[in-house]
């Protein structure tokens, strides 16, 4: 949900809380936080920022941790743990089926037929670029389940991807625009909205572009494979203007002098993919798939990305715990800048980690990272997020034990980035800001808001809570006996109905009733429609995987899905 914007950490909530969902991905629009951002709706997808783009601006104000030591030689699954994809009851499938089409039908109805672009949000007529590539990995889903003909799905994407590919004004060294133009795919005239290159939002782009080149050749992979090979991800790593510790890993991304002239002269942001959340990791990762050498980056710098460890012991009673969850986490990494379970789930709907396994770092030459699992590491912070929800410290309503997951979305008062944090574990022998960073997390429950998406995102690593979760959203009612938080798919927005679940509710608003949003989002509906299709198939996965520019770019960090 996810961009650098307003997905990031509570030390800067005083002048962010509010930002629009535009913004959910990078939201730049000083550079720097000195003024209140403001927009009427907020979106964007990728969110946190990265270690570094908030350390810098927060390093005075954090305590640093405890004195650093690997409490374990790795981050794995036991034996018994399953994988998906998983083998659901005939009942669920069904249930499954209903909420992915729902969530389709946003990305697929929404969008201006001059491009085929869907809205960021259903209330604005701006493009994320982020919410393209949702929709470019959703097509191939939705031929495989007959929710549309091939023919239309290969009409859209080349209507898609010649728009982009029209105007070389929305890209700077191959990487593209945040935000576009609803009507012309162009330039965007908000004025409350950045000019601005986003590297995140970009590598959601890409990574859509490629999952639609594997499954569609012809025409479609020319046109996304070519912009994928223009991409110089070079270009955007840190140089010399960066701290020390910073150099090497890559930019937010790029603001130009003059909006007018987005792809002119300007500089990068001050701000880099520098820890282990799944946005610094796939957009890492995918410039390690660049098939161009000029503008391909290092290996070694995914390994690099910072690794910092902790981990989580259930504080309340344990008759309260549901007979699947554990009551400690085990060890994790973790991302010290927005504890939002969106954090650990967006890499996943297009890296294969279930089949990938453990890393090993070192076998690039690089130090003080633990070897990792990365769905494992995914599947531990699921069960901390249960375990807080359960805690329930501020005894907040709509948290529980079917009732968890807190994220990235709408929320009463505007938009919020809530999240939760795991205990800090103390790493020996490793140094401060180049291998852990120094600020010190604090859980915000926020207002106890609840996105869907969250744990329905979750089905990836642990189906049966995610299950209960998504059913419990389903089945709540107001007063008059009306869905809380969901919305008749085959119904008109403006006859009460929508696109399945609602972005978010509470079950006590402002004014003491249930509230749920009223607005959708390209970068939540989509992340939940991918999820559930590889929870139930690992289609994404596997088309993603079998393109060419990634199997080579696997092979340069020796991963190799199992499948």
């Amino acid at each position: 949900m996810l961009s650098a914007d307003n997905r990031f950490h509570p030390s800067l909530a005083h002048e962010f809380k509010q930002i629009p969902h535009q913004m959910k991905a990078l939201s730049f629009s000083d550079t720097l936080p000195s003024k209140p951002m403001k927009h009427s709706a907020p979106n964007a997808l990728c969110a946190c920022l990265a270690g570094f783009a908030i350390g810098t601006l927060a390093s005075a104000q954090p305590a640093p941790p405890a004195p650093p030591s690997l409490q374990a030689a790795s981050i794995a699954s036991p034996a018994d743990v399953k994988r998906p994809p998983f083998q659901f009851a005939a009942e669920d499938e069904q249930f499954l089926e209903e909420v992915q089409r729902a969530a389709f039908r946003y990305l697929w109805e929404t969008g201006d037929p001059s491009n085929g672009m869907p809205p960021d949000r259903l209330s604005e007529p701006t493009v994320s670029v982020a919410g393209v590539g949702f929709l470019l990995s959703a097509l191939p889903i939705a031929v495989e389940r007959k929710w549309i003909t091939r023919d239309e799905a290969e009409q859209r994407a080349l209507l898609v991807l010649r728009a982009l590919a029209k105007d070389p004004e929305i890209r700077k060294a191959g990487l593209f625009q945040h935000y576009l133009d609803g009507k012309t795919g162009g330039i965007h005239p908000a004025k409350n909205l950045e000019h601005v290159v986003s590297t995140i939002d970009s590598a959601l782009l890409f990574a859509g572009m490629l999952t639609a080149s594997s499954y569609f050749k012809g025409e479609i992979a020319t046109l996304a494979d070519g912009m994928f090979a223009e991409a110089n991800w070079k270009f955007f790593q840190g140089g010399d203007e960066a701290k020390p510790y910073e150099r090497g890993f890559i930019s937010l991304g790029w603001k130009p002098k003059d909006k007018t002239k987005p792809a002119g002269d300007g500089a990068r942001l001050p701000y880099y993919w520098a820890d282990s959340g799944c946005e610094h990791r796939l957009t890492t990762f995918l410039a390690v798939c660049a098939p161009n050498e000029a503008n391909r980056i290092d290996p070694a710098i995914y390994y690099k990305l910072r690794r910092q460890q902790g981990s989580y012991t259930f504080r309340g009673a344990p008759s309260k715990l549901p007979a699947d969850l554990e009551k400690q986490t085990g060890t994790v990494v973790w991302f010290p800048f927005s504890g939002s379970l969106f954090v650990n789930t967006f890499s996943h709907l297009w890296i294969d980690y279930a089949s990938i396994g453990v890393d090993n770092p070192a076998a690039l030459g690089v130090k003080n990272r633990i070897p990792t699992d990365w769905w494992e590491n995914s599947r531990r912070m699921t069960t901390l997020h249960r375990l807080k929800a359960i805690e329930n410290p501020k005894n907040l309503p709509t948290l529980g034990a079917d009732a968890w997951g807190l994220t990235a979305s709408d929320y009463p008062k505007g938009y919020l980035v809530a999240g939760v944090y795991p205990d800090t574990i103390a790493m020996p022998n490793s140094r401060p800001d180049w291998d852990y960073s120094t600020f010190r997390a604090k859980d915000d429950f926020g207002d106890g808001t609840i996105a869907p998406y969250g744990a329905g995102c979750a089905i990836l690593f642990q189906p049966d809570a995610a299950m209960r979760a998504m059913r419990s959203y389903r089945s709540l009612k107001l007063p008059d006996g009306s869905l809380l938080a969901w919305r008749d798919p085959a119904k008109p927005v403006a006859d009460g109905g929508g696109f399945g679940f609602v972005d978010a509710f509470n079950l006590k608003g402002p004014d003491g009733k249930p509230w749920a949003a009223k607005d959708y989002l390209a970068i939540d509906q989509g992340p939940l429609l991918l999820a559930i299709e590889n929870a139930r198939t690992g289609n994404v996965w596997r088309w993603f995987h079998q393109h060419p520019y990634v199997l080579a770019g696997s092979e340069r960090l020796g991963m190799k899905p199992s499948r």
